[in-house]
């Protein structure tokens, strides 16, 4: 790929004002409070508004329907995720209850062999019990099991870290943006059509994942969205041929700058993915091998030296 390498030293970069507050540091103890809540068990009959734990099955005609069955699954009473009637059924359960509940599923049910039909849930109740929201407290602080935090205290300078390092984080983002696009203009590069193909066919991976996880296939996407899959690639295409681009202008800079991983480096990014997504170093090494991860990390390295190089100035507060 033919490459005139423009000018990525000494640049300059406006970036908007980015900072955080006490009051982000009270949202996010506000965040760990609600989402750690602290349970209390209950010892008298089932009411709304409770958490029931309990075991199902359902039948129909006397014969156990899949899907209707499930063991030690906390249900919130009132909270409408079973179907009418249900939840209401199970009030004034005693733990250890058994009890037959007797309903007919929605006319309208996603599953044609039970909608409308007359069925029997036969349910045991374990365990009631409530949560309320937890008190901050040195307790609560150790609780969380973060690095170094044993205390209210220690939470507080450990949030503060944490959101510190997201301002730089995204004072680094604003400004590579910036920076890129001036490289990107002063350069001139050959974009081969297979290697934005390549990028396309990357980005539609990505969607299709993401769509996955939503529970929507692509198909069901270019239905509602009214478009092609054609279409849809030209409208990736642009994004793509920048990303190949600015791909080619970092190796680059690694090659005229020397710019070199070494084995150590490597080691420790395996470990900072591994932490990350909870998974042993040999299997993040098998779903990244290292020929994959080097060239990612030599143009982390590129970027962090224009970076390095650039003037960053940011806008005053308020402004």
């Amino acid at each position: 790929m033919d490459i005139v390498l423009g000018n990525y030293k000494g640049l300059k970069a406006n970036i908007p004002y980015i900072a955080y507050t006490e009051e982000d540091v009270n949202s996010q103890i506000a965040t760990l409070l609600s989402g750690n809540p602290v349970r209390e068990q209950k010892t008298g009959p089932l009411a709304m508004g409770d958490t029931a734990v309990i075991d199902y099955e359902g039948f129909k005609d006397g014969v156990a329907f899949e899907g209707g069955k499930a063991e030690k699954y906390p249900l919130g009473i009132g909270s409408g995720s079973f179907i009418l009637g249900f939840e209401e059924q199970l009030v004034g359960m005693e733990i250890g209850e058994d009890r037959d509940i007797n309903l007919s599923f929605p006319e309208q049910y996603h599953a044609p062999e039970l909608a409308g039909k007359a069925v029997v849930f036969k349910v045991k109740l374990h365990e009631i019990y409530n949560e309320k929201e937890a008190e901050l407290n040195d307790e609560f602080a150790a609780s969380l099991n973060f690095p170094e935090v044993q205390s209210v205290e220690d939470l507080k300078k450990y949030i503060n870290e944490y959101l510190e390092y997201q301002v730089e984080a995204r004072k680094a983002d604003a400004a590579r943006e910036k920076l890129y696009d001036q490289i990107l203009e002063s350069s001139s590069c050959l974009v081969s059509p297979q290697a934005v193909e390549t990028a396309v066919n990357m980005q539609l991976q990505q969607m299709a994942a993401s769509f996955a996880q939503q529970g929507v296939a692509m198909e069901q996407y270019l239905q509602m969205t009214g478009k092609t899959m054609d279409s849809l690639k030209d409208e990736l295409k642009p994004v793509a041929q920048k990303q190949v681009k600015l791909e080619a202008v970092l190796d680059e800079i690694i090659r005229v700058e020397n710019i070199t991983v070494s084995d150590e480096e490597m080691d420790e990014q395996y470990e900072l993915i591994s932490q990350k997504y909870g998974q042993p170093v040999d299997v993040v090494k098998q779903v990244l091998p290292k020929a994959q991860l080097k060239p990612d990390l030599l143009r982390m390295k590129a970027s962090q030296l224009i970076i390095d190089a650039a003037e960053i100035i940011m806008e005053e507060s308020g402004k």
